[in-house]
C-alpha cells in the first residue's frame, strides 16, 4: 500500500494510502496487545529486503528565469498564422525578460491579459541527454511546442516550477524555438520555463556547476 509519485521529480500523483495507514495501521501500533496478536502470526519471517531504488534527479540543462536572465518574444492578441512554427517571424512582437505575470514568481515583465503567447530560442550547447524535463511554472493552462511540435498540454496552474519529463528527441544541439500559449481565469498568473536533464543520483556529482547558464 503506497501513495503514487512521478519517479523524475519525487512529486505526488493521485492516490493517497495515507488516510489508511494512519486511520487504521498507526492505530494498530499503538495498542501492544493487538500488536502482538497479529505479529506472533508472522508465518513468513521475511528479511534482507532490498533496499528502495534511489530516484532519478535533474540538472539544470536551460535556466529558467529564476536562475539567469531570459529574453521572450510576446503577445498578448492571438497572433497571425502558425505562431508556434520554428521559422515564424516574431520580429512585430513585444520583447521582455522571464518571467511573465501579475502576481505569482518572479515577475520581471508584466502580464495581465487573459492570454499570452510566448517564443523564446534556448540554446542546447552539447548533445542532447538521454532523458530530458521541461521545468515550468504555468499559470495558468499551457500549450508548449518545441521546434514546431506541440510536446507538453498542461492544464490547471503550478504554484512554483515543476518538471515534467518530454522525450529527448523534442531538443537538438544547437538553436531550439520554444512557443508556448498561456491561458488566465483567476489569481496569480505567470509562466516560465527551463529545461532539466534527468540523470541517476550517482551521476549528479559527475556533472560540473549545474547552476551555470548553458
Amino acid at each position: 500500500m503506497t501513495d503514487w509519485y512521478f519517479t523524475s521529480t519525487a512529486k505526488k500523483r493521485g492516490f493517497t494510502a495515507r488516510p489508511v495507514v494512519g486511520g487504521v495501521f498507526l492505530k494498530l501500533l499503538y495498542d501492544p496487545a493487538l500488536w502482538s496478536k497479529y505479529a506472533s502470526r508472522d508465518a513468513t519471517k521475511a528479511s534482507s529486503w532490498a533496499p528502495m531504488p534511489r530516484p532519478p534527479e535533474t540538472v539544470t540543462l536551460v535556466p529558467t528565469s529564476e536562475k539567469a536572465a531570459t529574453v521572450y518574444r510576446y503577445a498578448t492578441s492571438k497572433p497571425d498564422g502558425d505562431w508556434f512554427h520554428a521559422d515564424y517571424s516574431d520580429a512585430a512582437w513585444k520583447m521582455g525578460p522571464g518571467g511573465l505575470g501579475r502576481t505569482d514568481g518572479s515577475i520581471k515583465t508584466p502580464w495581465d491579459s487573459s492570454d499570452i503567447w510566448v517564443r523564446r530560442t534556448v540554446e542546447i550547447s552539447g548533445p542532447v541527454p538521454d532523458r530530458v524535463a521541461l521545468r515550468i511554472w504555468h499559470d495558468e493552462d499551457a500549450q508548449v511546442y518545441i521546434n514546431g511540435k506541440l510536446v507538453s498540454t498542461l492544464g490547471g496552474y503550478t504554484t512554483g516550477y515543476e518538471a515534467y519529463e518530454i522525450p529527448a528527441s523534442s531538443l537538438k544541439q544547437g538553436a531550439n524555438v520554444v512557443a508556448i500559449h498561456c491561458h488566465q481565469t483567476t489569481g496569480g498568473q505567470f509562466i516560465d520555463f527551463g529545461f532539466d536533464a534527468i540523470v541517476p543520483a550517482s551521476s549528479k556529482s559527475l556533472i560540473s556547476d549545474p547552476d551555470v547558464p548553458k
